[in-house]
C-alpha cells in the first residue's frame, strides 16, 4: 500500500499541471446547454405534467450515450501522454516500484475525475432546471427537485463507466499515439450509438 500511495502522490502532482482537471469541470457544459436550448423552445411535450424527471433523463442519457465515453477518451489520453510524451515509461518501470501501483494510481486519477465530473453535471441539472423555473414559470418546473433519481442517475452512470475507463486507460498507455486513442475512443462511441437499442446492447461494453 505504501507503494500505490507514493504512486498516487506522483500522479496527483503530474496531473496538477495539466488540463485534466479543468476538462472535468468543462466536459458537461455541452449537455447542459443543449439542455437549456432544448426546454426553452416551444415543444408541445413541455405542456405535460412534469418534467424534471425529463430533464434528467435527457440530460444523463446525453451525457452517459455520448459525452462521457469521449471525456473519458480524453482524460486518459492525457494521463498516459504524461509518460508517452517525455519517453518516461521506462523510467518509471525501471524505479523500485511495483508496475500495478503505477496503473493503479492512473486508473484512481481517472475514476476521479470521471467522479468529478459526473457531480458536475448533476449539480448543472439541478441549475438549469431552476433557471428554466425563473425563465419560464408556465412551464411544470415547480415540484421539489427529485434528487433521488438524480443521485442514481449519477451513480450509476459513473458506476457504468468504469469498464470503458479501464480499456481506454490501456489503449492509451498500449499504444503512444493520441491520435489512436481519441480514434478509438470516437468508434467506439459511435458504435454504442449504433447499437444501443439493438440486441447487442447488453453485451456491448
Amino acid at each position: 500500500m505504501l507503494a500505490l500511495y507514493r504512486a498516487l502522490s506522483a500522479e496527483l502532482l503530474k496531473t496538477k499541471r495539466t488540463l485534466a482537471f479543468w476538462l472535468a469541470l468543462l466536459a458537461p457544459w455541452p449537455i447542459i446547454l443543449l439542455a437549456l436550448i432544448n426546454f426553452m423552445q416551444n415543444y408541445e411535450w413541455l405542456k405535460r405534467e412534469e418534467l424534471w424527471p425529463t430533464l434528467i433523463h435527457n440530460v444523463f442519457v446525453l451525457w452517459n450515450l455520448l459525452m462521457q465515453p469521449l471525456f473519458i477518451t480524453l482524460e486518459t489520453g492525457l494521463l498516459n501522454a504524461l509518460e508517452h510524451n517525455h519517453k518516461m515509461w521506462k523510467q518509471l518501470c525501471a524505479l523500485p516500484v511495483p508496475r500495478w501501483a503505477m496503473y493503479a494510481s492512473k486508473q484512481i486519477v481517472a475514476l476521479g475525475l470521471v467522479g468529478l465530473s459526473n457531480i458536475a453535471l448533476a449539480a448543472m441539472t439541478v441549475g438549469v432546471g431552476l433557471l428554466i423555473r425563473a425563465l419560464r414559470p408556465h412551464l411544470s418546473f415547480s415540484a421539489p427537485i427529485p434528487w433521488a433519481p438524480l443521485a442514481q442517475s449519477a451513480v450509476l452512470g459513473y458506476l457504468a463507466a468504469g469498464l470503458i475507463l479501464s480499456l481506454h486507460l490501456w489503449v492509451s498507455a498500449r499504444w503512444p499515439s493520441f491520435v489512436a486513442a481519441m480514434g478509438a475512443g470516437i468508434v467506439t462511441t459511435v458504435a454504442g450509438v449504433v447499437v444501443i437499442n439493438s440486441e447487442w446492447a447488453k453485451v456491448y461494453p
